[in-house]
């Protein structure tokens, strides 16, 4: 084992253990990774089940999952865009038989089965993080980071609850909100918090006509054009765990220009914050609704515009091609806060693409 004091890992979501596990194959340095969560029960299909059994927090109107693996340990695995090559084998296409009446709904109204991060459990990176943990390459301190010690452009240490971990380097995953402001606490100028972006998102509830809710809570989507606004809708098969009597559909604008910023002050998406984005966002909604109809849903409660789990690109203006950010030595940023927008797409695979890449460099480096 390597003298060098350990590199650090804040955040055990999904780019956190990707991170963990790739440094662990380039590096005999000492890995410490710090996370509140634990895993949670991903052989679970139902992922409202699987929320409500993680610790979840509210961070400005956006459910986020403390857990191992993050998102990818609680959520729906929808994959709406294309599988990357390296994925085959951690994904597949849902069946009509998964899918409950709301889906079923949809998919007669145009809709079509969603490609899962699925095969035979909720695909979860924390499973082969923890494999390096049982070889003794990676210690998880199941705590929360206050701040990153510096001194001047060098990161020495990360203060968590009770100590403070020495750091040969620090690779920050904490996600595109609690990122920034890790850093901002720590002193960091450089990271300002701004281009924070989301998908903005409404919500349709409804009374369901019958029980039949199918394997999954999720695997039916539609893909929506209208001029330059691409939507997404998502048909859910209850609305939450506690409320298996209404179904949710969601449209969501995937191609949003408007950002906001995360500071101590506040969090502020600042969705539909363009006329453009307010014009798409209506004309998604009106499309919506008459889907709704098509569905045979002509009563129905339409939520305000709010976020989703899908917040990015905070630190985006903050870091090189690396992930390094400026004017440090030896910290780096790896989650979705990098991405320089909000993906098209539901964000799993960007996370998990820019995550890897950012490790492997780090890893060369490190070599």
């Amino acid at each position: 084992m390597s003298t060098v004091a350990p590199i650090v890992i804040v955040g055990g979501g999904t780019s956190g253990c990707i991170v963990a596990r790739t440094l662990a194959g380039m590096t005999d340095r000492e890995l410490v990774l710090v996370e509140p969560g634990s895993l949670t029960d991903d052989d679970n299909p139902r992922f409202m089940d699987a929320l409500g059994a993680a610790t979840v927090v509210d961070v400005a109107g956006m459910p986020q999952a403390v857990a191992l693996g993050g998102g990818s340990a609680v959520n729906g695995m929808i994959l709406s865009g294309d599988e990357p090559d390296w994925l085959r084998g951690l994904t597949s296409v849902a069946r009509a038989a998964d899918a409950g009446s709301v889906g079923r709904a949809l998919l007669s109204a145009g809709g079509r089965l969603s490609r899962l991060w699925w095969n035979n459990g909720r695909w979860n990176p924390a499973r082969a993080m923890l494999h390096v943990e049982e070889e003794e390459r990676l210690r998880v301190i199941r705590t929360t980071a206050h701040r990153i010690v510096m001194e001047g452009s060098r990161a020495t240490g990360v203060e968590c609850d009770g100590e403070t971990i020495p750091a040969s380097h620090v690779v920050v995953c904490a996600g595109a909100v609690s990122s920034p402001l890790l850093m901002q606490a720590s002193g960091i100028a450089a990271v300002t918090g701004e281009g924070l972006q989301n998908h903005p998102t409404v919500s349709y509830t409804f009374d369901r006509a019958d029980e039949d809710r199918g394997a999954f809570d999720a695997v039916v989507v539609m893909d929506m054009v209208d001029g330059d606004a691409i939507g997404l809708v998502i048909a859910y098969e209850r609305q939450s765990a506690l409320d298996p009597g209404r179904g949710l559909v969601t449209v969501s604008l995937m191609n949003p220009e408007s950002r906001g910023s995360v500071t101590a002050a506040g969090i502020d998406f600042n969705l539909l914050g363009t006329t453009r984005d307010r014009d798409a966002m209506a004309r998604l909604a009106s499309g919506t609704r008459r889907v709704l109809a098509r569905m045979g849903v002509t009563e129905f409660d339409e939520s305000a515009v709010h976020p989703v789990s899908h917040a990015t690109s905070s630190c985006a203006d903050s870091v090189n091609g690396s992930g390094r950010v400026n004017g440090t030595v030896n910290v780096t940023v790896a989650d979705a806060s990098v991405l320089p927008h909000v993906p098209h797409e539901t964000p799993a695979a960007s996370v998990t693409i820019e995550a890897l890449r950012i490790a492997r460099q780090l890893g060369r480096d490190l070599q």
